[in-house]
């Protein structure tokens, strides 16, 4: 006779556990025909990157900056814009401190990736030079239109899914104003096939479209971070946003942050800077004082580091302090430090994983002072983890409503009120004041 026919037993294991958001994951959005649609691809090495992407694709490129950093991320996803709003980017040249009498040179990069030089000797004054310059560039590039309005270019180059172009002249303060092109859209339709990323890079440098992935990042607890390309850091006002309110709207934002650079988009100086700092734990490292690997330094005034760049802008930048390049210094858009941001990310997406592991696995969690006391030694792992990760700073506190003092209904709508926690950030170091006394 088998006990089963007297004793049933049935045994279920307790073992569900919600997918866990990827805080070291970055994703690529980026244009480009290496696929079709909203689908997201998985890479762990360079090598795979480099069968999808040319060299000049800024996905390549990205990727290429990413997996360069030591430590480097395990993994990095790419996904695709798949239908713009508006088929054509634009770049502003502004060459208004061009020397007099001088030659105008530099590069031009075309969506395809042709790399074409230019130069174009001075012809009488700025606006008759310029007007060469438009005809070169216009012939570099193909059918791109260039309005010359000296001593500005504005260069609008269509583009039929395959990359942006890049534009570097040492004498000209660049650029990129292009339209909204529905990045926040994109990003939308691919979280929903595959959300397990924290970080955002996008191709564009745009502030109309820095807004909207700025905006994207903030609703859905992510960290959006862009270099944009502005030889004059002082262009970087309200007046390149859609309206001055979206500028102030980034201003407010701690899930966006900007890296002001005079060098191209292709420079990817954000993706590298990811790359740096996504393999540490959340709240494990501070953003500041960071080199990061293959990115060249800028070299910018006191004023433009200082009052154009950190205050106006409310941007960080790379340049050179005691012949290291470092970022500095170190704050989202919104003027929080990047690292508080990412790590109460962290702790709000792990207190919700780990609540609802608990109402998952358990039978049911009663309303009672035991079943209160469950959800506390919840909380109490999630704090303890966030302090050993360097998140919060130990002595915090639990204060939890008593079963007693619940509203009738909160009661009848089984909702637990009341549970709430006290902490310190462990937050970090990035200035020291040293006074000594010295005698003889």
């Amino acid at each position: 006779m088998a006990l089963s026919e007297i004793i049933e037993v049935s045994i279920q294991a307790g073992t569900v556990s919600p997918a866990r958001r990827g805080f070291g994951v970055p994703l690529i959005m980026a244009r480009h025909a290496a696929w079709s649609g909203t689908e997201v691809r998985r890479y762990t090495a360079f090598s795979q990157v480099a069968e999808d992407f040319d060299s000049h694709e800024w996905p390549y490129l990205a990727a290429a900056e990413l997996f360069a950093q030591r430590p480097r991320p395990p993994e990095i996803k790419i996904g695709r814009l798949p239908t713009p709003g508006s088929n054509a980017q634009t770049n502003v040249l502004d060459f208004t401190d061009h020397p007099t009498s001088t030659a105008i040179t530099g590069t031009v990069t075309s969506p395809a990736g042709v790399e074409t030089a230019i130069s174009v000797a001075w012809n009488t004054n700025l606006a008759t030079t310029l007007a060469a310059v438009d005809t070169a560039i216009e012939a570099a590039i193909g059918a791109s239109s260039v309005t010359t309005a000296s001593p500005l270019l504005t260069i609008v180059t269509p583009i039929a899914g395959e990359g942006v172009a890049h534009f570097e002249f040492p004498t000209a303060y660049a650029r990129e104003t292009t339209a909204d092109q529905d990045y926040d859209d994109a990003l939308t339709a691919h979280a929903a096939v595959d959300g397990d990323f924290f970080y955002v890079l996008a191709d564009t440098g745009s502030p109309k479209n820095i807004d909207k992935i700025a905006r994207w990042a903030l609703s859905n607890g992510r960290v959006y971070v862009t270099s944009p390309q502005y030889g004059d850091p002082s262009d970087f006002v309200s007046g390149e946003f859609s309206a001055g309110a979206d500028f102030t709207a980034l201003q407010a934002n701690n899930n966006a942050v900007g890296l002001i650079t005079k060098q191209a988009r292709s420079a990817a100086h954000d993706a590298g800077w990811v790359g740096r700092m996504a393999p540490f734990k959340p709240g494990a490292a501070a953003w500041a004082y960071k080199t990061i690997a293959g990115a060249g330094a800028d070299a910018w005034t006191t004023t433009q580091r200082l009052t154009q760049i950190e205050t106006n802008a409310k941007a960080n930048h790379y340049t050179t302090e005691a012949r290291v390049a470092v970022t500095r210094p170190g704050k989202a858009f919104g003027g929080e430090w990047i690292d508080v941001t990412i790590g109460l990310e962290w702790m709000t997406a792990r207190f919700e994983e780990e609540l609802f592991t608990l109402l998952a696995n358990e039978p049911k969690v009663p309303y009672t002072t035991a079943g209160f006391g469950q959800i506390e030694n919840v909380m109490r792992g999630v704090l303890r983890e966030a302090e050993r990760a360097g998140v919060i700073d130990s002595g915090w506190e639990i204060t939890i409503l008593p079963v007693s003092e619940q509203t009738t209904g909160d009661r009848a709508a089984r909702i637990a009120d009341g549970l709430e926690f006290s902490a310190r950030l462990a937050g970090a170091i990035y200035k020291a004041r040293v006074v000594g006394t010295v005698t003889v």
